[in-house]
């Protein structure tokens, strides 16, 4: 039966456990990053045709988290807990979509002693990914758009007795605008599947899954050393497995 679904709550603790503990990267920097020098927007990229693919759904998903970011999830009658570990919780979340009631899986979580821009350079970046996501067999860039936007073909392991899956998928990066309260800015990660000339679907000898992955991430505190700040994250992930699976 083919499967369209959000990671399971089990998926989503264990990635953002492997994920936080990539922080290390971090750690032992002195200095803190908040912001990028160079940090284009989704729309500066929007005429090459791969990211114009995908860029309505990206910059739909950017405003999404945004607001996402800013409702108590303990507080919101639309929020229910599924799980709770720590400073980790993964909560199930009912959208409209006209007149259909849908809901998908959203994981909070902080992490101590980080910023948000270094956070989201540890899950934009394809070193440091290969390092923490130990799903991925393989991930390969297949073309650099800016500093902030990538295309890659990823591999993943094969969980048996399914076939092994690939992905193409556009990764985008930027740094958000200082909303009112924040000292610093905040930043999100949006992975969604694309097609690329140079790895069609036809030509590939695993099953073509597709993704749509946000990571939200928002700098807590104001410094000035690493024991005062703290990184809130929002993360949600949903998967085409493609195929069939059994």
């Amino acid at each position: 039966q083919a499967v369209v679904s959000t990671q399971s709550t089990g998926t989503v603790t264990r990635t953002l456990v492997e994920f936080s503990s990539a922080r290390i990267s971090f750690l032992t920097l002195s200095t803190l990053v908040f912001y990028s020098s160079s940090a284009p927007l989704l729309s500066h990229n929007m005429g090459h045709p791969t990211v114009k693919e995908v860029q309505e759904k990206m910059q739909e998903l950017i405003n999404k988290y945004i607001e996402l970011s800013k409702q108590d999830p303990e507080a919101e009658p639309s929020w229910q807990v599924l799980s709770k570990s720590g400073e980790t919780k993964i909560y199930r979340k009912e959208e409209q979509k006209g007149d259909v009631l849908m809901d998908f899986l959203v994981a909070t979580t902080l992490v101590e002693g980080v910023t948000a821009a270094e956070m989201t350079e540890v899950f934009h970046s394809k070193e440091l990914k290969l390092k923490w996501d130990h799903t991925i067999e393989g991930d390969k860039l297949l073309e650099t758009l800016d500093d902030h936007c990538a295309v890659y073909h990823q591999i993943l392991k094969r969980v048996w007795p399914a076939a092994q899956r690939d992905i193409v998928y556009a990764s985008h990066k930027q740094q958000l605008d200082i909303q009112s309260g924040e000292e610093h800015p905040s930043w999100i990660v949006c992975n969604v599947s694309c097609d690329h000339p140079s790895k069609p679907e036809s030509d590939s000898s695993y099953t073509r899954a597709s993704i749509e992955v946000v990571m939200f991430c928002q700098t807590i505190g104001k410094g000035p050393s690493r024991k005062d700040i703290k990184c809130k994250i929002v993360y949600s992930a949903s998967v085409n497995p493609g195929g069939w699976a059994p």
